[in-house]
């Protein structure tokens, strides 16, 4: 499915700008000819018509191209400036977008696979739907099958032990040994892949219901120190 993506007002105006100038020098290129047109007499070759005379040669048409010059040479500094000043908003906008794309994406992953979802991973078959936590039967080294309880997802950063989610990609990376928890990285023995996984550390960071203050992921602690 194609996302249509929204222009900021900056980047509308310097579009619209872009486009009045563009036509300006079209039209300004174009007028020439169609004035010839309009006042075109007789049918006399190129090369056996009168040339301009030196007034022309000498004064007008460098003028012209001199002010030709100095106009476009405003064009592209005020451009330059309008770009220059609104770069650090459309950046920050640009990055705010590709955390909701990532986000997105994530949830895709974390869901089932189904028909209207085949990229599914199937992280809610244990984790719930909306993270919630749950149990999923599991079978123990000594062959013992028991109800394993499955943490919930949505306030993961306010239960780390390391800094920010770093903890979080350990373990979708490598698993935990003893748990129902497997490993999920293709650099150990799962099957996503690195951009995948941050996808759904992404969309896990977008659904936490931990108050700001006590969100180790926003907040992580300092070096040294523990949650």
């Amino acid at each position: 499915m194609t996302v249509p993506v929204g222009l900021s007002t900056p980047a509308t105006i310097a579009l619209i700008l872009g486009l009045l100038v563009g036509l300006g020098f079209v039209g300004a290129l174009l007028y020439p000819a169609v004035r010839k047109r309009l006042e075109a007499g007789p049918d006399i070759p190129r090369g056996m018509r009168p040339g301009p005379p030196d007034e022309i040669l000498e004064r007008r048409h460098p003028e012209r191209t001199m002010v030709w010059g100095v106009l476009f040479t405003l064009i592209i500094a005020v451009s330059v400036g309008a770009t220059w000043l609104t770069e650090p908003s459309v950046n920050v906008a640009d990055a705010e977008e590709l955390l909701e794309r990532s986000a997105e994406r994530g949830s895709k992953w974390f869901q089932e696979a189904n028909e209207e979802n085949p990229t599914g991973f199937g992280c809610a078959r244990c984790h719930g739907q909306e993270a919630e936590g749950g149990s999923v039967p599991f079978t123990q080294e000594n062959g013992e099958t028991v109800l394993y309880p499955v943490p919930s997802l949505s306030d993961v950063c306010g239960r780390l032990t390391i800094e920010g989610p770093g903890q979080i990609r350990e373990t979708i990376q490598q698993g935990r040994e003893g748990t129902p928890m497997p490993s999920w990285s293709v650099s150990y023995a799962g099957p996503m892949n690195d951009q995948q996984i941050q996808d759904l550390i992404q969309y896990l960071l977008s659904i936490q219901q931990v108050p700001a203050g006590e969100n180790l992921c926003l907040n992580p602690p300092p070096a040294g120190e523990t949650a």
